[in-house]
This record gives C-alpha cells, structure tokens and sequence, in this order.
C-alpha cells in the first residue's frame, strides 16, 4: 500500500545515505568534510523524523542513525591540520548525536568510538589516492585544492605538475599548482561513478591554461 511503500523508499534512501563515501584529497583542516558529514547527518534525521513521526521510544537512538564518520577520507600534507580534521569530525559527529537525542528524546554518544575518518597524512600529488579509497568506492571528490600561480611555484611544485600532466607536463610550467588536483582527479574516476567539484582560481579557464588543461583532461 501507500504507507508501506513510503516507508521502503524512505529506508532505501537512509541506506543509500550509508553507503556514500566522500573524499576530500587536500582536505586541510577538514571544513568540507565536516560540513559534508552534518549535512549528510541531517538528512538522515529528516528521514528518521519521517519514518517515525510521533518519535521513537522503544528503539535505542543509536539503533537509529547508521551514517557515521567512516564515510569520509582525506589527504593532508601537514601532521597539525591532518589531526585537527580527524578531530573536528568527531566533534560533529557529538553534536549531530545531541541533535538525534533532541528529536528523539534520548542520549545518544558513540562512546567508546569505534569509527574514525579516514585522513591520511601524504603529499596529495606523490600518493596514488586509490591507496587512500578505493575509485570504485568513491562518491563524491571534493575540496579546495591549494592555488598558486606558476611564477609563485618552487622548483619542486613545478616538478610536481609536470609529472602529474604527464604527456603534457612540458606545457605545465605556466599552470596555477590547483590544476594539478583536477587532473590527478580525472585519472582517478576513470574506474569509478564518483563525480568532482574542486573550488579553484578563475585563472584556469582564462588565457593559455585552458588548451593546456582540457587537453589533459579529455
């Protein structure tokens, strides 16, 4: 019947709110991936509160809520950033419990924890991100990549992208550094369904870098 069927389609979009994973490969700090997380986590409170609209008193909150942390996974060069976002993320996850147990009328804390976000400290441009998730397993990639024009670059950043350009790294010299993350991005998907969106310098879709980057793109 009607109900019956809302309540299936309902539960199949919590499950497929569960099965998303997130990858943020120069993830800094972690801001897109908490953001990425709380409003991940209240979808799924909407689609609770829609499942159980007069509240849940006989099942356990925790018993609830099936998104959690381990979804997401990032790459960050630096030791302190790399913590902070780890951290930061288990600090959103306390505060979307808090907002479970307010719609809900329970506590729920995943204490001790048990999940983590996957944020591995690496040079995003040396380290194949497949070691990080799996390309097949991805959802989304998404991040604000670091920009610097071809003139601020050092000798090593300049090495970088031509290596990551690969057949067309004797042009990259003139590249803003971020253009690397797309490229690297589009080999990435090849073997996947997971979709991209980079913040980035309007530079790169101005003058000689476009011919250059589509080109590697395509």
């Amino acid at each position: 019947d009607l109900k019956r069927g809302r309540e299936q389609a309902l539960r199949s979009f919590q499950d497929k709110l569960a099965s998303l994973k997130f990858f943020d490969p120069a993830c800094g700090c972690g801001n897109f991936l908490i953001i990425a997380y709380r409003e991940l986590r209240l979808l799924e409170i909407d689609t609770l509160k829609a499942l159980y609209p007069e509240g849940q008193r006989e099942l356990d909150a925790a018993a609830l809520s099936r998104v959690d942390v381990h979804q997401f996974y990032g790459i960050e060069i630096d030791e302190f950033p790399a913590r902070i976002a780890q951290t930061a993320m288990w600090m959103m996850d306390h505060i979307m419990n808090n907002r479970l147990s307010m719609e809900f009328g329970q506590v729920f804390a995943r204490i001790p924890l048990k999940a983590a976000p996957h944020v591995v400290r690496a040079d995003a441009l040396e380290l194949e991100w497949d070691a990080v998730l799996a390309p097949e397993e991805c959802s989304f990639v998404l991040g604000n990549p670091p920009f610097l024009g071809h003139h601020l670059q050092s000798v090593g950043q300049k090495a970088a992208l031509r290596r990551v350009f690969g057949r067309y790294g004797a042009s990259a010299g003139v590249m803003d550094f971020v253009t690397a993350w797309f490229v690297k991005a589009a080999h990435y998907i090849e073997r996947g369904n997971a979709e991209v969106a980079f913040v980035a310098t309007n530079s790169i879709t101005q003058g000689e870098q476009v011919g250059i980057l589509w080109r590697a793109l395509a």
